[in-house]
This record gives structure tokens, C-alpha cells and sequence, in this order.
């Protein structure tokens, strides 16, 4: 009875191999296992970026050279369908030759179409500022130009054309071209029915040929202005000086 008794006892306090607990592995094991598996999700990640980096160069170069490609292959096709409309609304840039002749050609019209001289078709008229003048006052001498023509017309307004002359019967008081300080050329283009006005302000000073100096005033009395341009000459008129 009592070796039944001892043999539960060493039963209880000493269990078997199956009921003993897993021995723990090392710390150092666990912390490999956990690098391995690191590494290995670091390795999966990586493929699956470079798939799918891959993936979308193949599909953006396929769209790109098919964009490339596609001008080409319809440019081509214009110029072999229909080759006279390759150029259509595009104007060529012409050769130095070319651009001589059309320049050439554009003056012609140009200088044809130039205004002739006036001629007979220039009117010149005399007149004043006043008909009426007192002591001291200096008279304002005007000479009109006018176009009488239906088209423009050239003439020479230079002060070389142009004659102021003041007479009282047949002696002549003043006149403009006898101490002119210089002379000049002036080409006036006037159109149909234009005018064109010159003035010279008189000191009432008489003049002579070669305009001498200490020349004496002029009286008071009636005097009669013409105005010349060239050879076509004004009707007289008439002002007085008190």
C-alpha cells in the first residue's frame, strides 16, 4: 500500500514530457527571424515599384512615338495627295531680283502720276491786311496762290519767284527783289482749288536797284500793290498811307 502511495506522489510532483513548457529560444534568434522577414518585405516592395515604374515608361513612349509618327505620316500624305495645295495662303518671299522689278514697276505708276507744273492753271493775287494805313503803321503785304486746275499742280514759291511791288503811277516806290537778302528754290504741290498765302510786312522804306542804304520814306498818298510769281502776275490793288 504504501508503494501505490509514493508512486502517486512521484507522479504529481514530477510531471511528464508532455506536459513540460516549450524552452524559450535565444533573444538574438528572434531579432535574425525579424531582419529576415524585414528584408524580405523591403525586397517584395522594391519588385513591385520597379513593375509598375516599367509599366508606365512602356505606355508613355508608345504615346509619344505614336504622337511623334503621326504629323509626319499626314504631312506626307498632303504632299503626296495634293502637292499644289502644299503652299496654299502662304506667300513666298521674293528674291532680290524680284523685289527690284516690283520696285520698279510700283514707281512707275508713281512718277507718271507725278503732279505737273501749274502753268496756266496758277492764279496769283495781291492784296493787303488793310486798305488804309496810318502815319508810322507798316503795311501787310499778301500774295495768294491758287490751283485753278481740276488735278495738283507743282510750282517754284521760292523768294527768288516771288515780287512785291509797290508803285504810285509810274514811279516804283518799293520792290521786294531789290534788297533781298537771299534767294531760294521752294517746290509747292497745291491741289485742285488750293491756296496758298505768302506776306511781307513793308517799312515804308522807297528801295532801288542794288538797294542802296538812306533811302526816304514814303509819302502819304494812294499806292498800288502787284504780286508776281515767276511770269504770272496779279491784277493791281489799291491802299493808301496817311
Amino acid at each position: 500500500m504504501a508503494s501505490h502511495g509514493s508512486e502517486r506522489h512521484d507522479r504529481s510532483t514530477h510531471p511528464s514530457e508532455d506536459d513540460a513548457p516549450e524552452a524559450r529560444l535565444p533573444e538574438h534568434v528572434y531579432r535574425r527571424r525579424r531582419l529576415v522577414a524585414l528584408a524580405v518585405l523591403v525586397v517584395l516592395v522594391l519588385v513591385v515599384v520597379s513593375a509598375v515604374v516599367m509599366g508606365v515608361r512602356a505606355v508613355t513612349s508608345s504615346g509619344s512615338d505614336a504622337e511623334e509618327t503621326a504629323p509626319v505620316a499626314t504631312a506626307t500624305a498632303q504632299a503626296t495627295s495634293d502637292p499644289d495645295q502644299k503652299f496654299a495662303g502662304f506667300t513666298p518671299r521674293p528674291t532680290p531680283a524680284a523685289s527690284g522689278s516690283a520696285a520698279a514697276s510700283s514707281s512707275s505708276p508713281s512718277a507718271s502720276s507725278a503732279p505737273k507744273a501749274c502753268g496756266t492753271n496758277l492764279s496769283v493775287t495781291a492784296s493787303t491786311d488793310k486798305e488804309t494805313y496810318a502815319a508810322k503803321e507798316q503795311p501787310v503785304l499778301v500774295m495768294t496762290l491758287e490751283n485753278t486746275g481740276d488735278a495738283p499742280c507743282t510750282v517754284d514759291a521760292g523768294s527768288k519767284q516771288m515780287a512785291f511791288v509797290v508803285t504810285s503811277g509810274a514811279d516804283t516806290v518799293f520792290d521786294s527783289r531789290n534788297c533781298a537778302a537771299k534767294t531760294e528754290d521752294k517746290n509747292v504741290t497745291l491741289n485742285a482749288g488750293q491756296k496758298e498765302s505768302a506776306r511781307l510786312t513793308w517799312n515804308r522804306v522807297r528801295t532801288a536797284d542794288g538797294c542802296p542804304a538812306g533811302q526816304a520814306e514814303a509819302l502819304a498818298g494812294y499806292y498800288n500793290l502787284t504780286a508776281s510769281l515767276g511770269d504770272t502776275s496779279s491784277e493791281k490793288v489799291a491802299f493808301v498811307l496817311q
